[in-house]
């Protein structure tokens, strides 16, 4: 038997751990609304090798998205308005050309030069003119 296999035969997880570490997940679930959301957009930002543009560009319309998002309290949801918008800064979309990329899902609709006014021509179709959000 290698030590490998001796290791992870070896090594039990209490129960009392088990739940609390589930215990701990569900309140990290709950808190963050994630059962609630209803889109997620991931922007190409604070890229590593920017390719598609600057970098300075990518985190100015990532700090916009952020900042309208929770204008609009669509960042977490509330009990007036159930509807929450998540946000991801992604490293690369791997679409390296005009400007940052960004991307919605359910819908699986990509964007490209996501840069302030496009981002708020989205906020303003998507967000605000249509409180379902049918993107």
């Amino acid at each position: 038997m290698s030590k490998i296999t001796a290791i992870q035969s070896s090594h039990q997880i209490p129960k009392t751990t088990k739940s609390l570490e589930h215990e701990a997940l569900s309140n990290c679930v709950e808190t963050l609304g994630l059962a609630k959301i209803q889109r997620h957009i991931f922007i190409c930002a604070d890229q590593t090798i920017a390719n598609c543009c600057s970098k300075a560009a990518s985190l100015e319309s990532w700090e916009y998205l952020k900042k309208r998002l929770k204008e609009l309290k669509f960042d977490e949801p509330q009990q007036s308005q159930p509807i929450c918008v998540y946000r991801t800064k992604a490293n690369c979309l791997r679409v390296c050309c005009s400007r940052p990329i960004m991307v919605v899902y359910p819908d699986g609709v990509w964007y490209r030069q996501a840069n302030l006014e496009v981002i708020e021509r989205i906020v303003q179709e998507h967000l605000i003119g249509n409180k379902a959000i049918r993107w």
